[in-house]
């Protein structure tokens, strides 16, 4: 089972740092996954990037059991 972690905005609104979840296949479909499991963040999980195993992935990569999946929300600032 992948190892989910979740960074600053993501982190803030679903009140945690991690969790692990039962989910094998693309990133494409995890996103939808959490959708469906996290409405709070429906809003920003289309501009989320996501990182497994500290290397950023595109929507096709495969994520297998035992990996680390980072969601890394868009950086604002000025």
């Amino acid at each position: 089972m992948p190892r989910i972690i979740y960074f600053s905005l993501v982190r803030e609104r679903l009140g945690k740092s991690e969790e692990n979840i039962e989910f094998t296949g693309k990133v494409s479909e995890l996103r939808k996954v959490l959708r469906d499991r996290h409405p709070d963040i429906g809003d920003i999980l289309d501009r989320v990037k996501f990182a497994v195993n500290e290397e950023y992935v595109g929507e096709d990569h495969e994520v297998k059991e035992g990996d680390t999946v980072a969601l890394i929300p868009p950086v604002s600032g000025g």
